[in-house]
């Protein structure tokens, strides 16, 4: 269902913000176009980029649907559909979740309301189960990780003698930032997720996680087993802060938001981050 307190001003600042950063891979129309100004754009995803100026973030757009529900809401704020033909010229596709200066930016926010982060950061961690027998989750973490080994097959998936850099972390108040892009959600990750204990304390929604596994279901076999070995890294990345006392691993999805958008410098756009972390952290809460 569409937010009721979306109004025309929001969705007027998407298309603006479409303009700027283009329309996002994936997220296009096939059969109507909101039309304003000349210029032509797939309602569904403005409406879904709307959501963060009325509500803090984009709508997911598993939550409304395409077609009569979005057109007539945009209609109900004075806004023209058209049928799309081949005629009709659309913004380009010029900004996709590989972008470098989404990471820059991520890494600049994070500075203004933290002061030091360390970007690439390297943990002196084992990867194979048997290097957290003397943790909490041991027993936890050897399942996962025999269970990801039982999927396909490939008993020999984790090559890395300590656990590759992570993307961000904040030394205080203690803390890593993921960001994962699409190749991030698989079905082995899926797997790993499901296996995770209730009382892992996490900074993400993991049913929002999981969910994003199912519909993406990326697939990279070079090499073969790099799906496993990805979920693997990544299950011992949120189990990280249970073994060295940090606060839960805060992980971003790359195609929630053009982050390149955010302006470091200014102080609405560093409360609309602070707000997408909060929401992110779950049960203990960023300042």
């Amino acid at each position: 269902m569409i937010p009721k307190n979306i109004n025309r001003e929001h969705i007027i600042k998407a298309i603006e913000e479409t303009n700027r950063f283009g329309i996002p891979n994936g997220r296009s129309s096939k059969k109507f176009l909101l039309e304003y100004n000349g210029e032509y754009y797939p309602p569904k995803y403005i409406i879904s980029l709307a959501n963060k100026y009325a509500n803090g973030k984009a709508l997911d757009l598993q939550e409304f649907s395409g077609g009569v529900e979005a057109n007539d809401f945009l209609k109900h704020l004075g806004f023209d559909i058209v049928k799309k033909t081949s005629k009709i010229r659309v913004p380009i596709i010029h900004h996709d979740e590989r972008c470098a200066k989404c990471k820059e930016t991520i890494k600049k926010l994070l500075e203004k309301i933290y002061g030091k982060v360390e970007q690439n950061y390297k943990f002196e961690i084992g990867t194979q189960p048997e290097d957290f027998k003397n943790t909490l989750y041991y027993d936890k973490l050897r399942w996962i990780h025999e269970t990801l080994q039982s999927h396909r097959g490939f008993k020999e998936f984790v090559k890395a003698k300590t656990l590759p850099n992570c993307d961000f972390f904040v030394p205080n108040p203690g803390f890593i930032v993921e960001f994962d892009e699409s190749q991030h959600f698989t079905e082995p990750r899926r797997i790993a997720l499901k296996n995770y204990p209730e009382n892992l304390e996490l900074g993400f929604d993991k049913e929002k996680w999981i969910a994003l596994c199912k519909r993406i279901k990326a697939k990279d076999s070079d090499p073969p087993y790099r799906d496993e070995q990805r979920a693997w890294y990544d299950t011992l990345r949120d189990f990280l802060p249970t073994i060295k006392g940090l606060k839960p691993t805060v992980r971003l999805f790359a195609k929630d938001y053009v982050w390149c958008s955010f302006d470091p410098n200014n102080s609405s756009d560093i409360k609309r981050f602070k707000s997408i972390l909060r929401e992110a952290s779950g049960r203990w809460k960023l300042r």
